[in-house]
This record gives C-alpha cells, structure tokens and sequence, in this order.
C-alpha cells in the first residue's frame, strides 16, 4: 500500500458509477469494435479517397484526445490531487501513478496552462492563453506535436517588452502554419514568425564561441578501428555536408536471374554509407594530391540570404537542410565554393532562363532549388542533391527547357509518377502544383509539397518585415 493512497481501507463505496466511468466503458468497448472491425478487413472494399478519409477522420479524433487530460489536470490542480497524494507537484504525481517520463508529464501540465479555459480571481471565466490553439485543437485540426512548436514559438514571445498587439497577431499565422504544414517545416516557419515579431530579431550567431568549442579528435582503438568524435562549426559543418550527403544515398544493386532483372536492396544504414561516403571523398583526395591545382570546381553549398542582407554583411544565410550561416561566414567561404545568383520577383519565383537545350544548365538548377528547396512532389521531404531535373512537359514534345516546364523530383517520384496517375502544372504563382488521380481525389484538388508552401510564407514574411536601421 503506498503511502496517501486515498482509496486505501477503500474509505467510501461508491452505489452508483460516474457518468465518465460508464462513458469510458463504452468508448473503451466501441474501441474494441473498430479494431476489430479494421483488423478484419472492414477496409478491404473502400477506395483509396475512403481509406484516406477514414484515417483523417481517426486522426481527428486522436487529436482531440488530450482535451480530456487539460480536463483531468485542470480538475487535479483545483482539488490539490498532488497533496493528496504526498506528491509535491503535480508533474510528479503523473509521473508516479501514470508511469510518464518527467519530460512527457512537463509538457501535459504546460499545454494544460496553455489551452485550458482559465478562473480568474474573481472567480469569472476566462479563455484559454491561446484560444487560437486551444479552439484548433477542440476542433481536431492539429496534432499535439504541433500544438507543442506552436506553444513553444508563443513562449518565446512573453517578454514584456513586446508589443502586445504584434504577438496576439502571431498566434493566428502559426495556428494557420499547423493546419498546412508538417512538424518539420512548422517549426522552421514558427522560428520565421518569432523572428519578425520580435524587434530584436534572431539571436545572433556566436561564432566566438563556436571558433572555442571547435575540435575534432581521430584515434585509432585496440581493436584497430578509428574512432571519429568532434564538434564543427556552422561553415565546417555545411561544407562536410553539401560533401558528403550526395555520396550517402542508397545503391541497390541490379542484376539479371533467369533472364529477369533483381533488384537487391542496399542494406547499409545510413552511418555505414556516411562512412563510405567519407571513405570515397579521402580516395579521391589522395589522388589528387601530388597533383597541381588546375582550378576544379569545388563542392556547392547551396545558401540563401536576402541580397541587402548580404551587401550589408548582416542577417542569417540558411542552407538546404535547414543549416544557418552568418554573413561572414557565406562570404569566408565563397572563394571556395561557387556562387549562383538568382534573380526572384517580387514573389519569390526566379525569373525565367529558357534555353533551347534539353538539358537544364546549372545555374537553372540553382534557380530550381532556389524555387523549391528539393522534391515538389507531396509529402516528399529529398533534398535537391537526392534529385532530378524534370520536363514537365517532355522536351521531346516540345516542352522548352526553361524554369516555366522544369521542376525538381526525386529518383522514385520521377520514375514512378506517372503510371501512380498523377500530372504536374505550374501554378499562376510561378510553383509546381501536383494533380492527384481521381481514385485519390475525385475533385483532383492540386496539391503544393508543404515545403514550397513553407518556403512562400517565409518570402512573404520577409518582404512584410520592416528595414532594420543601419
């Protein structure tokens, strides 16, 4: 028996169950139908827009789910659940009795703080610190992964500092951001929006510090193998990338038995084939080593930062995994990486550098990933180095080779889009739109990879943010 247990010497019998017990029950047995209803192939005859449908409709209703522990925690926290307990807090009392992680309790009392209804001290209702959230969640419009960037980005901006009207304004934009966008561009966009809305603007790069934290230590160990630990700095660490991330992709092998073709798998993870990767660039850094520079182009590292920015030597410049530099930074190492220019409208969009070869030059290539940052098909997350050039309409009927019919896809997208019934448009906003099949979406509703969707509010962010003085 643990001590405080307050339904030790069973203290009170209850005649009659509550009304969230039975309705428990209930849930618990209509769970127990689904599953197996599901697992029994009670999905087996709907179509493909169905079985989508089913499962966003579940994926609602598993958002809604964290209202009843806001109502729980709530509850406890009104009625001192903790002390009844002996508990101190009531992060530990989750902890000890629900068996959560110390993390996982913290962060159920915070969005609780966060998205349950308030009492004021005069005992008046008052809505949630962020009805925004808290009305998207009630909704099921957002998963609790989002609701945590969205409550984390909202942290960020309580200084008093602040201006109040500028921050309220926030949290409708990153309400709207969750709805659109996954957890990975959520975040890059909600740093974007604090960003603006703080008049400091971002915290700056600490190169000194990252110049004293810097070393890299190689040793070989007893059982031969060397082993590699360290810490780069941001321009170190963008060059290894940009070098070693195209030399880590997947190579399955194809061979032919019994005449057909076999295709077998690469089966290295992902550190065997960075290993690999190192291993192929040392190779070929040893034969080039007695010999003379003779000008090589050496690797790219694909940045982006405003052209003020840039002359002005202020701002961050971002690379293609998300990776910041500071100014000075892109410009130490420009002498040692190449430069593309890309010249945008006022949307973003690179301006058009048509030619009448069927192959796209490099600087339209630049242009591309300037545009769309790696794969545009949906859902699709490869990064420009993992993909192909593609004709939207094939040269070879007459599509020009221009950034109007150019897009870029990845190696299984560009191979199998098209027998998967799905087509490819340029939208009026100059950005690749994807037409699902009518079997997915019988109203083909075009569809924008959430990245390029991330990478247009960011634009637009930054042609709203006001010019910081000199």
């Amino acid at each position: 028996m643990e001590l405080g247990d307050p339904t030790a010497g069973e203290r009170t019998e209850r005649t009659e169950r509550s009304q969230p017990d039975v309705i428990l029950d209930k849930l618990n047995n209509d769970l127990a139908e689904l599953l197996e209803a599901v697992e029994s192939g009670g999905l087996d005859h709907l179509s493909a827009a169905e079985k989508i449908s089913f499962w966003k409709r579940f994926e609602t209703f598993r958002n809604r789910l964290p209202l009843i522990d806001h109502a729980l925690i709530a509850d406890a926290q009104a009625t001192d659940l903790a002390a009844e307990y002996c508990f101190s807090n009531l992060t530990m009392l989750l902890t000890r009795r629900l068996q959560l992680s110390p993390a996982e309790a913290a962060a159920r009392v915070r969005a609780t703080a966060a998205l349950s209804p308030r009492i004021s001290t005069e005992d008046e209702a008052m809505e949630p610190v962020l009805p925004c959230l808290a009305a998207a969640q009630r909704a099921g419009a957002v998963t609790t992964e989002q609701v945590q960037i969205v409550a984390r980005a909202m942290q960020k901006l309580t200084r008093p500092d602040l201006n109040r009207e500028q921050v309220a304004a926030v949290e409708p934009q990153l309400v709207k951001h969750a709805q659109e966008l996954g957890p990975k561009d959520l975040r890059l966009v909600a740093d974007r929006i604090v960003d603006a809305a703080d008049a400091d603007g971002p915290a700056p790069i600490d190169e000194p510090l990252q110049q004293d934290r810097r070393h890299v230590e190689l040793r070989q160990r007893r059982d031969g193998i060397w082993q590699l630990e360290g810490k780069l700095t941001n321009t170190v660490g963008a060059q290894l990338h940009a070098i070693l991330d195209p030399l880590t992709r997947p190579r399955p092998t194809s061979i032919e038995i019994d005449g057909k073709p076999v295709e077998i798998p690469d089966e290295r993870h992902y550190g065997q084939r960075m290993h690999d990767g190192l291993e192929d660039v040392c190779g070929r850094l040893l034969q080039l080593a007695d010999r003379p520079a003779t000008g090589g182009t050496p690797a790219s590292v694909i940045v982006t930062i405003g052209v003020e920015d840039l002359l002005a030597k202020a701002g961050i410049a971002e690379t293609t995994d998300g990776s910041q530099l500071s100014a000075d930074q892109l410009l130490r190492i420009a002498d040692q990486a190449e430069i593309w220019p890309t010249i945008i409208d006022r949307n973003g969009v690179p301006l058009a550098l048509g030619r009448t070869r069927r192959i796209a030059t490099r600087g339209q290539t630049m242009a591309l990933i300037a545009r769309e940052g790696g794969c545009s098909f949906p859902g699709c997350d490869h990064s420009p180095q993992w993909c192909d050039r593609h004709h939207i309409l094939d040269w070879i009927d007459g599509g020009p080779t221009d950034l109007d019919n150019l897009t870029l896809l990845c190696r299984y997208q560009h191979t199998h889009f098209l027998q998967n019934g799905w087509s490819c448009r340029i939208s009026g906003d100059g950005l690749p739109e994807w037409i699902p099949p009518r079997w997915i979406d019988p109203q083909q509703q075009p569809q924008l990879n959430a990245r390029i969707r991330r990478l247009a509010a960011q634009r637009q962010l930054n042609r709203q943010r006001p010019a910081k003085a000199a």
